[in-house]
């Protein structure tokens, strides 16, 4: 399935062209048909030997339309650039045509119409003319084929151009991300709101969960149609027309995007390599403002030149574009920049959330034309050499790569050791092995410091490490699940140590130790809660093992803490429930020991508090 755009000056006769060629009238507007002149987007459609049913974009070719017709044909695969013979190339063919080659259109065909208003060497004139208008340009080698609207001469063997043109053109990218950019929306009775576009990407279908990416409004995929028939299915390079559900056509504008949930997202601010045209009356300068032209949307941004102050006619610069809207737009999208209703240039967009750069920088430069000139491992690298783990469906995003074109090339990167794979919680997540190893060291480095700094302490308190390093939670727990299968890390009870790391006390320490050991020894169930030494000490004891931790000041000797646990545990299988007076009684201690040990029963869920009693946390019962 492919899509034909056509171009040219105004009445040269591109909307009769079309209605020849299909049967079908593009001119849709009442005013365009009283008026004869086309004003926005036609649309209809041919069949063809190689290709059934080819869409066909009519654009308008007046000046004061050119918005509409940069709308048309941001996602065509061919042009038809029209030209009447009885007035050759005009103002806006040109213009339509450096348009064309800023948007990489490499597929083309000329004809040229009207030629029964004029004389045959008139018509020969016509093509020298057009020929030297396109030198050098993408049309230079295209096929120029006479035709008559009116006396049908041409049309077939333009016909035959187009089906041979389009057998030359690779099959539209289908990188499993739909995205429909919006040309069109209204109501239908009996259906609601209904969308059209061209479908890039990847297929929609029935039933799909889909999204206004611009505002975030969400809908269902209530039905199809490509070229007046219903479809389950529409493939990438169609024409579609996609009828909404739960959305009204209120809530729509021309310049949006549909895409399933969560694929895409709006950005302020894109790179891109640009190309000036020659021809423009005056250099670009950094910072000026510019309309800019993205699919069918348009709005007006910052023109940032990133490593030059000015852009000169025929020059190639790099710039950033700043919206203050957000664009929605994919990696390798083409925009066209406008000015005083003079189109200025064109370039790839190259990252599509781009941040702020350091102006005249050989380093963003570099990163710059890696991403528009790299192979797909060195995009993947990049996408991976980020501080955090990503998973797949980032790294889709920002190489604009197939994930079965990703998957391929991960498998050798992985085993050169390229790139690291991570799995957690039944998810994938994936990081350049440079910037995963800098991580590992950093943590290593962390706990190697503090352990030289706490001997005594078993290891950094996993919340600690986490702040240190500035990640996430989420990340965290990637990070450190994985670092512990190694042998160099060790991760137990919330404490990350190395695995060489054994906590040993200084003698002074050690000898305070011994001294708060023996007193809880004698006191057993009342300790004294005064003369609770240094936090090193208790997690010393604490991680080895000696006593047990009720709260920040009371502490139990391990022997002790048994037996009273199991005396707990006994009381309330025997009576079912227990009050705190039963508890001071049991152990023979104060409420201030009793409310203590048994809140740290209920926090190791080993009892459950109901109103003033305790139960077991595996029997159920009611309070009386």
């Amino acid at each position: 399935m492919y899509i034909i755009g056509t171009a040219g000056h105004v009445d040269h006769g591109k909307s009769s062209l079309v209605k020849a060629l299909t049967g079908i009238d593009p001119d849709r507007l009442q005013e365009e048909k009283d008026r004869e002149l086309t004003i926005d987007l036609g649309y209809a459609w041919l069949d063809l030997p190689d290709h059934k049913s080819v869409s066909i974009v009519d654009v308008p070719g007046h000046e004061k339309f050119i918005n509409n017709m940069l709308a048309g044909v941001g996602s065509i695969d061919m042009a038809l650039v029209v030209i009447a013979a009885d007035e050759s190339v005009m103002p806006q063919t040109r213009e339509h045509i450096a348009i064309l080659e800023l948007l990489k259109i490499n597929i083309g065909a000329i004809a040229i119409t009207k030629i029964d208003l004029v004389e045959k060497d008139i018509v020969d004139l016509v093509k020298e003319d057009i020929k030297e208008t396109i030198k050098g340009s993408f049309l230079q080698n295209a096929s120029m084929i006479t035709v008559s609207t009116k006396t049908g001469e041409g049309l077939n063997d333009l016909k035959a151009i187009i089906n041979e043109n389009l057998s030359n053109i690779v099959t539209p990218r289908d990188i499993e991300q739909p995205r429909l950019s919006i040309d069109r929306t209204f109501s239908m009775d009996g259906f609601g709101t209904i969308v059209t576009g061209n479908l890039r990407d990847g297929p929609f279908v029935v039933g799909q969960q889909v999204e206004i990416v611009n505002s975030g409004k969400r809908s269902r995929i209530r039905g199809l149609q490509t070229h007046g028939s219903k479809v389950d299915e529409a493939i990438p390079g169609t024409r579609v027309a996609v009828n909404l559900s739960g959305i009204t056509a209120d809530d729509i504008d021309r310049g949006n995007v549909l895409a399933p949930v969560g694929i895409l997202s709006p950005t302020n601010a894109f790179d891109i390599h640009l190309k000036v045209l020659e021809d423009i009356p005056n250099n670009l300068k950094h910072n000026m403002f510019v309309n800019v032209h993205l699919g069918t949307a348009q709005q007006v941004g910052k023109l940032r030149l990133l490593n030059c102050d000015v852009a000169e006619p025929g020059e190639k610069v790099w710039a950033q574009i700043k919206l203050d809207a957000g664009f929605v737009t994919r990696k390798n999208d083409y925009c066209i920049i406008r000015s005083n209703q003079v189109t200025l240039g064109g370039g790839i967009v190259v990252e599509p959330h781009a941040t702020r750069h350091k102006r005249n920088d050989a380093g963003t430069i570099a990163t710059l034309n890696l991403k528009r000139n790299g192979s797909a491992e060195d995009l993947i690298l990049l996408s991976t050499d980020k501080p955090n783990p990503v998973q797949i469906n980032s790294i889709v995003r920002e190489t604009h790569l197939s994930e079965t074109d990703i998957n391929e090339s991960l498998v050798e990167m992985i085993k050169s050791e390229t790139i690291v794979r991570i799995e957690f919680n039944r998810a994938i997540y994936y990081q350049s092995f440079a910037k995963w190893n800098d991580r590992v060291a950093n943590i290593e480095n962390d706990l190697s410091k503090y352990h030289k700094m706490f001997p005594g302490k078993l290891g950094i308190p996993k919340n600690e490490l986490v702040k240190t390093l500035n990640l996430s939670p989420k990340t965290a727990d990637i990070v450190l699940n994985t670092v512990s299968k190694s042998e160099e890390i060790i991760v137990e009870n919330d404490y990350i140590r190395l695995s060489g790391h054994t906590p040993k006390l200084s003698k002074k320490a050690e000898s305070e130790a011994e001294l708060f050991l023996s007193m809880l020894k004698e006191k057993k169930c009342s300790p004294s809660t005064n003369s609770v030494p240094s936090t090193e000490i208790t997690e010393y004891l604490t991680t080895t093992g000696k006593i047990i931790r009720i709260n920040d000041q009371l502490f139990y000797e391990a022997n002790t803490y048994e037996i009273m646990l199991s005396e707990f545990v006994g009381f309330l299988k025997k009576h079912e429930q227990i009050n705190i007076s039963q508890v001071k009684e049991l152990f023979n201690i104060s409420r201030k020991y009793a409310l203590a040990f048994a809140e740290h029963m209920d926090q190791k869920q080993i009892s459950k508090r109901m109103g003033d009693i305790r139960i077991l946390t595996t029997v159920k019962r009611e309070v009386q």
